[in-house]
């Protein structure tokens, strides 16, 4: 860092969009020089396109690394020329004459998404200030939620986008058991699964300041993660849920390696353990709606509708399985397929990042998905096998989880929120960028332990 004084901007502008992720505000009128669709007006695009500016202003700083990286370089390759393929299905897309917009604005916002997370594989920031980042979002958006459900409604935010919110609002989300009706919270996104999403990753970054060696920074947050995790449980997501269980395993190779989990630690899990129990006696009823148990009408809902688009998916795939519908366009299919339908429902996205691809971008399109996603993962691995790193483990922890609740939500996929957290992510865990050990000391075998925690001894 020292070494390169004008990247301290582009860190800023880096860690601003991180910062950004849980926001959906958008601007009152287009930016000059942009496009008018519909992702040209949201507030995280513009220290998006700062980032991309400026890592080109300062001439490329870092990609000759990456370049020399034979895992990072297939990653970066895939995912750009995902982008170039989504930008190219404009041509077909199902609905390329009537609205041209739709793939256009998914098309420019995956662009977008996806050069910066190069300039983040490149000159990215230390991955402990990703970490931060991701701490006080848990914060803020803990609080959020929390003031939301106690309040039952919206509490007054409406200047930073925060949507209107009654319980008894037509459309809104709650959890119902029996003749009670229990709000789900916001935050400042448009629907509780979105900010569940962000508190998962908000719980990951947490997990890294549990694991430091300093005793206020592990009582700090061992706090923030009760509370984060009480948020979550909030939102009555269970992607989210699972999610959060599925990168949490995914971490303990990494950190077994680094010997980072001290006796100490118990007393965080008995505390996280508690914290769902009390939540589960508080909350039970509303649990076991949302399990099943109870057969509600809201629960049944919503497990039919998503049963409706996955088959949608499907028919859409075998109609066009090597192009696909075209990116942002399959919506607009799934609202041609209800047309013949008695369904009361309009078009969406099938939830499922998986099938999404395939249907919209064909066989090419998922297999590009597949081969950037797989690189990226590989190259996390293999850099945190080589040099442990609490921080590196527990971003590589946030990817994973999006990736498994993917299996059950459109978001990570669709949004160019959680576009810029899975990649953005995925690419900080993958390597240090400028300032890092470059490719031949990379290439070192046996654990360098990074992050400032030598491998500690196990202790109280």
């Amino acid at each position: 860092m020292t070494r390169f004084p004008p990247l301290r901007l582009l860190h800023a502008s880096i860690l601003l969009t991180f910062a950004l992720i849980p926001v959906w505000y958008r601007l009152p009128r287009v930016p000059p020089l942009l496009p008018d669709l519909y992702v040209s007006r949201f507030l995280i695009l513009l220290p998006m396109l700062l980032t991309i500016a400026g890592w080109l202003a300062l001439g490329l700083p870092g990609l000759a690394d990456l370049r020399c990286d034979a895992a990072r370089r297939t990653w970066a390759l895939a995912l750009l020329l995902l982008a170039l393929w989504g930008f190219a299905s404009q041509g077909w897309a199902y609905q390329r004459i009537q609205h041209p917009e739709a793939a256009a604005t998914a098309a420019l916002q995956f662009g977008i998404a996806a050069l910066f997370a190069v300039v983040v594989a490149c000159a990215g920031p230390p991955r402990r200030a990703i970490i931060a980042v991701l701490v006080v979002s848990l914060t803020w958006n803990s609080l959020v939620g929390g003031i939301q459900v106690a309040a039952q409604g919206s509490i007054g935010l409406s200047a930073l986008g925060e949507f209107p919110l009654s319980i008894d609002q037509t459309g809104i989300s709650v959890v119902q058991a029996g003749a009670l009706r229990w709000l789900r919270p916001y935050g400042l996104l448009p629907h509780p699964n979105m900010l569940a999403g962000v508190l998962v990753l908000g719980l990951m970054g947490a997990g890294a300041w549990i694991l430091s060696a300093r005793r206020r920074v592990w009582i700090t947050a061992t706090l923030l993660a009760s509370g984060g995790l009480w948020a979550l449980g909030l939102t009555f997501s269970r992607a989210a849920w699972g999610g959060l269980v599925v990168g949490l395993l995914a971490t303990l190779p990494f950190l077994w390696r680094g010997r980072w989990i001290r006796r100490r630690h118990l007393l965080t899990a008995a505390l996280l353990l508690l914290t769902a129990g009390l939540f589960f006696l508080h909350y039970r009823p509303f649990l076991l709606a949302r399990a099943g148990v109870n057969q509600e009408s809201i629960e049944q809902r919503s497990i039919s509708d998503r049963r409706v688009f996955t088959e949608f998916a499907l028919r859409a795939i075998g109609e066009n399985p090597l192009l696909g519908v075209g990116i942002g366009n399959f919506p607009w299919k799934a609202s041609f397929y209800l047309m013949s339908l008695p369904y009361d429902l309009q078009g969406d996205n099938v939830h499922n990042i998986y099938l999404s691809a395939w249907a919209e971008l064909g066989v090419i399109g998922l297999a590009l998905y597949g081969v950037a996603l797989l690189a990226g993962l590989f190259a996390a691995a293999r850099h945190l096998r080589a040099q442990p790193d609490r921080s590196g483990g527990m971003l590589l922890g946030g990817v994973v989880a999006l990736l498994a609740l993917g299996l059950l939500d459109h978001y990570p996929y669709t949004l160019i929120q959680f576009q810029v957290a899975l990649w953005g992510l995925l690419a900080a865990a993958a390597g240090e960028g400028v300032g890092g050990k470059g490719c031949e000391e990379e290439a070192v075998s046996g654990p360098q332990f990074t992050d400032n925690d030598q491998a500690p001894i196990p202790s109280s």
